[in-house]
């Protein structure tokens, strides 16, 4: 801040008003923003609001930090990828934390359980399979009401540099709190504004993202989830408010050109949807933007209790991360429906142990595109993101998968390379009588199936196989999404 800033007293007394506000802060800005953390930090009490800082430069250090590697480094996704990290981040910092100060030496408990392989990891970083291994389980964590106040901000920008630069000046804010998701991208007039000029921009429009947060939280925090337990049939939005032209409170006035304009979004998540990213709850079925049953974590983990409440939902799940569905995805559907005569319903894990959660908005896209391919297509959300997770949740399932997922499941890099530990996870899975439908894949290095993949006999007892000549998967989501505007 200079004394030549026309808005320095303003900023000063809006950060002096954050400091005494419960609002607690983690950051992680890349490209530009970094004002911000001088802003908060001259005005005393910056230890009060801001919990930590990280500014992940590099492309090494954001696919670090997220623990994949984005198809772009700069965009609305990445941006919001930060924010959730930094969410999660401050909610293990704030747990630990609390262990700590009730005697606990070692709040972290630590796993031999792998990398989530249901999903699509093409991209994952060496980092995010090493702490894979180090994995709070849900139901350590504090009850979402505790950490309403955290506020995680991602910041993503390209600005003025001494290189040519052939692509825009723009940038692409977002703030994740425990029931909501809000992303702020602006694109910026070249050659109008110096380097800091630039930056200063930059950080009032997290300064005013931040309040805009602040105050959504206000507006909803009569939706906060109260302590649900027990499973039930339910009827309830997935999203209790979303906007895709969501206004920004200018707490500090932006000072833009007559072109500049600040585009936003929110998405709301309903107490279960938050109860389910953060809380008890397990796992929820979601048809046509609806919860229509959900589940307790501790009910999942008691084997007192069956979970088979509809067993028309719950024998033969499709796991994915649908980012996005497409053609060979609903082909997949089709086929498995005949070969296994029933319903074939998705699963995705919102809670991944190498990467943060999906973000509200993330999530609303995926579901919207799901609905729009395959109306009222059946998908389980849920808190397992390890197969031998999800054969506890659907036991005597099948899963449908591609030759590239039980690829995956087979690579000892993600159990210490021990075939000991892999092993064990095959027995714990056919102890629960859940079995593999799996898809030949066509790959780059060629055509990946049961009968070309090495793998443990153990696992290839527990597959049956949609030979190549009757499907194919040659359709990669990765591809996709390079191909479409983040």
């Amino acid at each position: 801040m200079t004394s030549s800033d026309p808005y320095q007293k303003q900023r000063a007394e809006y950060i002096q008003t954050l400091h005494h506000s419960p609002i607690q802060i983690v950051a992680a800005l890349s490209g530009g923003g970094t004002l911000v953390l001088g802003d908060m930090l001259t005005v005393p009490g910056g230890s009060r609001t801001l919990i930590e800082a990280t500014v992940p430069y590099s492309s090494e250090s954001i696919s670090n930090y997220i623990g994949r590697v984005p198809e772009q480094f700069c965009c609305s996704r990445t941006a919001r990828s930060l924010a959730m990290t930094a969410f999660y981040h401050a909610r293990n910092i704030l747990h630990s934390e609390t262990l700590r100060q009730q005697g606990y030496v070692n709040p972290e408990r630590v796993s031999p359980k792998a990398v989530d392989v249901s999903h699509e990891i093409e991209g994952v970083t060496d980092s995010a399979i090493g702490r894979s291994f180090k994995f709070i389980e849900p139901e350590d964590f504090a009850a979402p009401d505790v950490h309403r106040h955290v506020i995680g901000v991602g910041c993503t920008a390209s600005l003025v540099t001494d290189r040519e630069k052939t692509g825009t000046h723009r940038v692409h804010v977002a703030v994740q709190t425990l029931q909501q998701t809000i992303q702020f991208s602006l694109q910026l007039q070249k050659d109008a504004r110096t380097r800091l000029e630039e930056e200063r921009l930059v950080a009032d429009l997290i300064l005013n993202a931040i309040e805009t947060a602040r105050k959504a939280e206000e507006e909803h925090s009569h939706v906060l989830p109260t302590h649900f337990s027990g499973s039930g049939e339910v009827a309830f939005p997935a999203f209790t408010a979303s906007s895709s032209n969501y206004p920004l409170h200018e707490q500090i006035p932006l000072k833009l050109n007559a072109d500049e304009v600040v585009h936003g979004e929110q998405a709301v998540g309903s107490p279960l949807l938050v109860n389910l990213f953060f809380g008890k709850l397990g796992a929820v079925l979601w048809v046509n933007d609806e919860i229509r049953h959900s589940i307790a974590y501790q009910d999942i983990l008691s084997p007192t209790i069956p979970f088979n409440p509809r067993a028309e939902f719950t024998q033969a799940i499709f796991p994915g991360s649908f980012s996005p569905i497409h053609q060979g995805h609903l082909e997949m559907i089709n086929i498995a429906k005949q070969r296994l005569q029933g319903t074939i319903v998705l699963e995705l894990s919102v809670q991944n142990v190498d990467k943060p959660p999906f973000d509200y908005i993330d999530l609303k896209h995926r579901l919207a595109r799901i609905n729009e391919a395959n109306p009222q297509q059946a998908v389980w959300l849920t808190q397992t993101p390890l197969f031998v997770h999800k054969a506890e949740l659907f036991r005597e399932a099948s899963f449908v998968v591609g030759a590239d997922t039980i690829k995956r499941f087979a690579d000892l890099r993600f159990y210490h390379e021990s075939i000991h530990k892999l092993h064990d996870i095959l027995r714990t899975i056919a102890s629960y009588n859940c079995r593999f439908l799996v898809f030949a894949r066509q790959s780059k290095s060629g055509l990946e199936s049961l009968e070309t993949l090495e793998m443990p006999d153990m696992l290839r007892s527990l597959c049956d196989e949609v030979p190549s000549s009757v499907f194919t998967m040659d359709i990669s989501s990765r591809d996709i999404r390079r191909n479409e505007k983040p």
